[in-house]
């Protein structure tokens, strides 16, 4: 006979103990065990423990504003803080920022094989990424603040060759969510979008004598529960929480509480997407979808990069690309903005390590990621400016192995105003903060090392579009009605080469028209 495992959120977390260390699993709110965060937020607004928590999460959980993990954010609640991104949670922010807790940020792909090490209880994940970027410990190992000064990678030599060894964790206790339990404990998954880091890290934490308390909407017989659907068996569950309100709690993004067409039960003929009114956004996404090979393996990141989904899809091309994400989804057209992370129409949903397996071993053709800033050498910023803590997600894995990489962004930031007016482009007013700078404040990528590895790097921003090569960054193409000196040079802090044959940018680009994109094969 089965023990009863169900107990209340609340009833979950007062089994944490002041110094327990926490992992979590999820992509923004995909198998992220809500209520429970939500629950020991409270516990510890009312009785001041438990204290002094360390938590891990490989990608951003929550709604990127005030719902998750921000809704257990608190000074003296966490003491250390391990994860991908930071999911725009301003109160972990701040913490850091004020040298109030310690902070580390890991790669999304790495911090998923740290779990899959941790439940093999092995040393670690030794692995080539993240050399020579600010995960390498030679350049600060991870550490996003002063505080924070224990070393959790090391650098290592293996026959010769340098990698790094992210040490493995020790977990107390782990969050996770499922749809359906039954009286043992077994998780089904039906209604999530991806399966994401679930399994691993219910596996990691038990490896290490840990409990499991997994969230769930429904609970069931076993006799009725297809063993088929089970993802995570119950010898790794310890107690069930029945969520109280799915609606705030159990959600499948911030935008949808429940589509079966994103759990991938259905497809739809086509989609609607939002059609993007021509502008610098637009340019760029279109200037990058020039560069598709038909039927190639793809990644975009977000921000401007999901422009390019719109764009193709647009253009009837949505099925020309074979697009992948982060999460573990594989073929389909990928959801942007609040439904990021998920796809409609997709081929399959691997563990989100085994996706990261397939990145890491040069598995993509392309891949586009946006920047913040960029260096004479190529070097890349996406994870850290001034204040504001971003944390670099995939982008460190997706870089790592991937033949073409195509960084994506406007060429200045902070009220940057254009428009597109008779095929030109217009700057109304330059941004404030320049992008292209001497020194970058973190390095998220190195030019030097991709330059050596071979692949293909481009710099596409709605003004002109740079490529790199092995003495830095060349000048390539060119807006209509752009000034090299005025427009370009003078809003960078260092003067790139400027290609022999430089180029104008297409046409088509800056035209309130289709683009006819299936006339071209490759550029």
């Amino acid at each position: 006979m089965a023990i009863d495992k169900r107990c209340t959120a609340a009833e979950a977390v007062e089994l944490i103990r002041d110094g327990d260390s926490i992992v979590a699993s999820g992509f923004m709110w995909s198998t992220v065990g809500h209520e429970l965060m939500y629950a020991l937020g409270e516990r510890f607004k009312k009785e001041g423990h438990p204290r002094d928590i360390s938590f891990m999460q490989a990608a951003g959980l929550g709604n990127n504003t005030d719902q998750g993990v921000a809704e257990m954010t608190y000074e003296g609640l966490i003491k250390r803080y391990v994860t991908g991104h930071f999911a725009n949670n301003q109160k972990m922010i701040q913490l850091a920022n004020e040298q109030k807790i310690e902070s580390y940020n890991f790669p999304q792909g790495v911090i998923a094989h740290m779990y899959r090490a941790a439940a093999g209880k092995k040393v670690g994940e030794i692995t080539k990424v993240g050399l020579n970027t600010y995960v390498d410990p030679r350049y600060g190992g991870g550490k996003m603040n002063d505080c924070t000064k224990e070393d959790l990678v090391e650098l290592i030599e293996i026959h010769g060759e340098e990698y790094l060894l992210y040490k493995a964790p020790k977990f107390d206790i782990g969050f996770i969510r499922g749809t359906t339990s039954d009286e043992y404990g077994n998780i089904t998954m039906e209604e999530e979008s991806a399966f994401i880091d679930a399994l691993d890290v219910a596996m990691a934490v038990k490896a290490n004598g840990g409990k499991v308390f997994v969230q769930v909407k429904n609970y069931v017989s076993s006799k009725s529960l297809d063993r088929s659907q089970v993802i995570i068996p119950g010898i790794f569950v310890d107690k069930i929480v029945l969520c109280s309100n799915p609606e705030y709690f159990h959600r499948q993004t911030p935008k949808e509480v429940y589509n079966p067409v994103i759990s991938g039960h259905y497809q739809v003929e086509s989609m609607p997407f939002e059609t993007i009114p021509l502008s610098a956004k637009k340019v760029i996404a279109r200037r990058a979808a020039l560069e598709y090979i038909p039927d190639s393996v793809i990644n975009l990141g977000i921000g401007i990069p999901e422009g390019i989904a719109a764009v193709m899809n647009e253009e009837g091309l949505g099925d020309k690309l074979v697009f992948t994400i982060e999460s573990g989804l594989i073929g389909g057209v990928p959801l942007g903005k609040d439904c990021f992370g998920s796809a409609v129409n997709s081929w399959a949903a691997l563990p989100m390590n085994a996706q990261f397996d397939f990145y890491d071993s040069g598995g993509l053709e392309a891949t586009y990621l946006g920047f913040a800033e960029v260096g004479p050498e190529g070097d890349v910023n996406a994870s850290k400016f001034g204040e504001h803590l971003a944390g670099c997600g995939g982008f460190i894995d997706l870089v790592h192995a991937t033949k073409k990489v195509y960084f994506c962004g406007t060429f200045t930031a902070g009220g940057l105003k254009t428009k597109v007016d008779g095929g030109k482009l217009i700057i109304e007013q330059e941004g404030r903060n320049i992008k292209f700078r001497k020194d970058i404040m973190q390095k998220t990528f190195s030019g030097k090392d991709s330059f050596k590895k071979g692949m293909r790097v481009q710099y596409i921003t709605e003004r002109c579009v740079l490529e790199l090569a092995e003495s830095g960054l060349i000048l390539t193409e060119i807006a209509p009605g752009i000034d090299m000196e005025n427009d370009i040079f003078a809003h960078m802090e260092f003067k790139p080469s400027v290609a022999e044959n430089l180029k104008v940018m297409d046409a088509r680009l800056f035209k309130d028209e289709l683009m006819n994109l299936k006339e071209d094969t490759r550029r």
